[in-house]
Formats: structure tokens, C-alpha cells, sequence
């Protein structure tokens, strides 16, 4: 059967990421963050402040996963929940000054991934490889 390593290819790379995530916030001495939050943490940069439900939609993950994830930040001082003043029931999420703080090392890790694509693939193998995969995942 054809194409059988695309899928296995994909998960090298997810994994080779997510080592290289770990060890980057290890020397940054943020043991407390896990590659699982990049998502989150990058949209809050992006938004300053999102409902949990726009949360959820942005990031693309359920609710219940993004409840643990906001969670555990919160658990460690990096973000804070406030009432959301649109919604009685609902509840924004906000970086607090500490989560505010880890940009520079988020951008330097992500600035690091792309380093590790760029030395592999040329910019234009890069944005096909991109395209690619957004068709597979993207449906």
C-alpha cells in the first residue's frame, strides 16, 4: 500500500517538536508549562483576553480539554479567569503579568521549530509542505 509513512513521518515530527519544546522550556527553567499549552498561551498573546468557548473554537479542541489546560496554567499563576461581562454565566481567560512574561521565550522556542523546518526544507518546500498539510487536516 502506498503513502503508508505519511501519517508515521507526521508523528516523528510532532514528536521531534515536542522534544525539542520540552527541552527549550526545561533551560528556560519553566517546568511547570507543557507543549500542550503553546495553543493556548499564543492565542492570549494574539486576543489579550477570550471567552473559554472562542478559546475552545481557536484553539480546536473540546471544552473539557481546554478546561484542563487553562486550568493547570491558572493552577501556576500564568493565566487568570474573570467574569465575562457579556455573559453572566460565562467566564473570559487573561494572561496574568507572569503568563505576559513568557512571550519572549514562546517566541524564541517558535522561532526555534521554524529554524529546525528552514534548515531541512527551502521557504517555498516549507509552504507547500504547510499547504499540504493543512488539506489533510482541514476538511
Amino acid at each position: 500500500m502506498k503513502h503508508q509513512a505519511i501519517l508515521n513521518y507526521a508523528s516523528r515530527l510532532r514528536e521531534a517538536g515536542n522534544a525539542f519544546i520540552l527541552g527549550e522550556l526545561e533551560k528556560a527553567g519553566l517546568k511547570d508549562i507543557a507543549p500542550s499549552h503553546g495553543i493556548v498561551l499564543h492565542l492570549l498573546f494574539e486576543a489579550g483576553e477570550l471567552n473559554m468557548s472562542e478559546l475552545a473554537a481557536q484553539a480546536r479542541r473540546t471544552k473539557s480539554t481546554l478546561t484542563t489546560l487553562v486550568t493547570k496554567l491558572e493552577r501556576h499563576g500564568y493565566v487568570e479567569r474573570i467574569p465575562d461581562p457579556a455573559d453572566s454565566r460565562g467566564v473570559r481567560v487573561r494572561l496574568t503579568d507572569k503568563g505576559k512574561a513568557l512571550k519572549p521565550a514562546f517566541i524564541a522556542i517558535s522561532d526555534g521549530l521554524q529554524n529546525i523546518i528552514l534548515s531541512r526544507l527551502t521557504e517555498q518546500e516549507a509552504d507547500e509542505l504547510e499547504r499540504l498539510l493543512a488539506k489533510c487536516v482541514e476538511s
